[in-house]
Parts: C-alpha cells; sequence; structure tokens
C-alpha cells in the first residue's frame, strides 16, 4: 500500500505556495507509505521541473514491497515518463522478460518501471496486460498528457476533484477536502446508502465534487488540446463462460492456485491469515504449496466461544504442520477505534467488518513484522458467500 497525490492544472499554473499545500496533502496519508517520499513538479510548455512555476505536481509515499533499494523510488522516471504508484504488477517478471526480448533495458528490479516501459511499447491500451492491482498516474513528458489508471476490479482507490480546469487526484477523500470552498453531501447517494446501506455502486461519493476513477478505465488529459477523455482497457461484460460443470471448476481451481502463488512474489517477508473460514484456508493451503513451512500464518480468536473458529484453525494447523500465532481481540474492546477506523474510512459503513479487520491489522502490526499478508476479503461477494449477494446477482 502507498499513497499518492497529485494535480494537473490546464489554464494557469501553480506556484510556491500551492507546491507547499500539495506537499501537506500527500504527506496527510504518510502511514500508507512510511518507508520513502518524494515530490515532483513539472511545467510541461518548458519541458522543466520547477516549484515556482508548474501546471503538473506528482506526490508519492512509498511502502516497499518489490525492489527495496532507492532505485525503487518515486516518482520514479524513465524513457521520458514520470510515474506514481499504489499497488502490485504481480506479473511483472513475466512483463519485463516480454519487454527484454523487445530491446526494452531496465534499470531496476521494480515491477513500476515496468508499467512504463509496457505504455512505451503498447500505449494505454498495453495495461490490459498487467495483472495486479493498483492506482497510478503517469506524465508522459514527449507528449505532454497525464494518464490516470485503475485496476480491474477497483481494488486500489483513486479519487477526483476537478474545477476550473484543475484536476486533483488522490488515494484518499480527506486529501481532497481542503481543496474544496464548500464540503457538502452527495444527499441522492447518502439517502440510498441510508435505505439499502449501498456504496460504490457508481463513481459518485457521499462527497460532493468528489469522484471515483472508473475501474479498467484510463482518463486521459491531453495537456497540449486541453482535453480529457475516459478509455476502458479491458471489457469482460460480452466474454462468455463456455464449458461443463467439471471443466468450470477445474478452471476456477487453475485461476485460483495461479492468483495465490502469483501474489508469494515479493522483497519482504509475506504471512496469511487464517481465521478457520473455507477462504483464508483454501488461500493458506495453496500458499504452503509453494512457500513450504517458511509461511507465517496468524489468527484472531474471539474471548466470546460461540463466536471462535479456533477449532478449525488447530485442526489446519495440525494437519498441516504449519506455524501459527493467535492473537486475542477483545470483543468488548473493538469500539475503542471506532473513531480512528471512521478517520480512515472517510466514508461511512453498515456493517461491523472494518472495525473487526482495523482491530486485526493493528493486533499483527504490534505482534509481528509481516509487511505484505493474504487474506480470503472480497472471498464472499465473488463466490456468493451470504443470501444478500443472490439478490444482485439475480
Amino acid at each position: 500500500m502507498c499513497g499518492i497525490f497529485g494535480a494537473v492544472s490546464l489554464d494557469e499554473e501553480f506556484n510556491q505556495k500551492n507546491f507547499e499545500k500539495f506537499v501537506e496533502l500527500t504527506d496527510l496519508v504518510s502511514y500508507r507509505g512510511p518507508d520513502a517520499a518524494d515530490y515532483k513538479s513539472f511545467n510541461s510548455h518548458n519541458k522543466s521541473i520547477d516549484r515556482n512555476s508548474f501546471n503538473i505536481f506528482l506526490g508519492h509515499r512509498r511502502l516497499s514491497i518489490i525492489d527495496l533499494s532507492s532505485e525503487g523510488n518515486q516518482p520514479l522516471f524513465c524513457d521520458d515518463c514520470w510515474i506514481i504508484f499504489n499497488g502490485e504488477i504481480f506479473n511483472y517478471i513475466e512483463l519485463r522478460e516480454e519487454l527484454k526480448s523487445k530491446n526494452h533495458i531496465f534499470n531496476t528490479q521494480t515491477d513500476t518501471e515496468v508499467i512504463i516501459k509496457i505504455y512505451k511499447e503498447y500505449g494505454e491500451d498495453g495495461f490490459n496486460k498487467l495483472n495486479g492491482m493498483w492506482a497510478f498516474a503517469l506524465y508522459d513528458v514527449k507528449n505532454e498528457k497525464v494518464i490516470l489508471s485503475r485496476d480491474r476490479f477497483s481494488i486500489k482507490p483513486l479519487f477526483l476533484y476537478q474545477h476550473s480546469n484543475k484536476y486533483f487526484f488522490a488515494s484518499e477523500i480527506k486529501q481532497l477536502l481542503p481543496l474544496l470552498s464548500k464540503i457538502e453531501l452527495q444527499t441522492d447517494h447518502f439517502r440510498i446508502f441510508l435505505q439499502q446501506g449501498l456504496l460504490d455502486f457508481d463513481n459518485y461519493t457521499l462527497f460532493k465534487n468528489i469522484y471515483r476513477i472508473p475501474p479498467k478505465t484510463n482518463l486521459i488529459i491531453d495537456l497540449k488540446s486541453k482535453t480529457t477523455v475516459e478509455k476502458k482497457y479491458w471489457d469482460y461484460s460480452d466474454q462468455k463462460i463456455e464449458g461443463s460443470d467439471d471443466e468450470i471448476f477445474l478452471k476456477f481451481r487453475e485461476l485460483f492456485v495461479d492468483s495465490v502463488k502469483i501474489r508469494l512474489r515479493s522483497d519482504v517477508q509475506v504471512g496469511s491469515l487464517l481465521s478457520g473460514g473455507l477462504d483464508s484456508s483454501s488461500i493458506t493451503f495453496v500458499a504452503l504449496q509453494f512457500s513450504g513451512q517458511l509461511l507465517q500464518t496468524f489468527s484472531v480468536i474471539s474471548n466470546q466461544k460461540k463466536f471462535s473458529e479456533e477449532k478449525f484453525i488447530d485442526i489446519f494447523t495440525r494437519n498441516f504442520k504449519v506455524s501459527n500465532k493467535k492473537i486475542l481481540l477483545d470483543s468488548d474492546k473493538l469500539k475503542d477505534n471506532l473513531d480512528k477506523v471512521i478517520e480512515h474510512q472517510d466514508e461511512p459503513f453498515n456493517y461491523f467488518i472494518p472495525v473487526a479487520h482495523f482491530n486485526l491489522i493493528k493486533a499483527l502490526n504490534e505482534n509481528s513484522d509481516i509487511i505484505v499478508i493474504l487474506n480470503g476479503q472480497g472471498g464472499d461477494e465473488t463466490l456468493m458467500g451470504y443470501l444478500r449477494f443472490y439478490f444482485f446477482y439475480w
């Protein structure tokens, strides 16, 4: 997880005071990227880096996962392009080999540099080749355009505020709020939230004038023509699923195993959450096949036995002889961090999972040195683990 902030002006230029403000807004989410920080401001008209007169700002807070050296710090530059990137490209090794065969030369071991090389070889449509989760801004110096891109299923957040031919984008809503002349509620969407508990069903947020960059989409800001266009790089709506039930099950298994395997790529230690449920148990089982007994697993158990899945955790760890550390969460104290969870969420939530998840990760951070963790979050939505998901499917 990293944090990004950026600004683009198609008319009047920003100044030194704006630069200082943008640095503050980048650092507002320093907890997303504690390992490194940098800020660059560009004047696209004379191709210079300038803090006093500029029309593009890129700020980055880094959490180091791939290539821990300073070579991986951002904004990163190569091939006349700058980039700030939050996320991970899981198939970067295969893509790097493909690009090397096309005579591309790499200066780092990062997945970040791979994004730029893909863009140089295939253009914006090349982002369809990326297997990962991402939100990034790429500044093409030569062609004078800024491209904002978001992954296929909106795993990584990217918010946008547009005002008077100026575009501001960020990892979190709170980074954009200080730029608004007035903070107003998006009343129609708030009403839907109160009536149905729905959020994230379109590109609006609950704050008027702050939007989400759509998933599987590039927003291309052309500095020469002063125009913007949204362009999808991928669409699955017309792809049919064919084959017998057995063939589909085997294909699902193949994709599932590959998705776990490829997420084990990391230059820091990877662990796995083991709740005792089917999602996390399946993920942990597959991860063990590729990382062996080196994989550390962590389990959160409740002091209320009727809610505890500890017996299933014990069955798993005993059968597969895997290292496991149990962390006890006192359910009576979960609400102690409620204010902190609300602060991080930026928008309201209608169930207790974010509170429990926050406390889980907080306890994990205090009891281990693990940086990357695998978990089963999201499995119920795709596999219809609860009845409410059937209604949306129908």
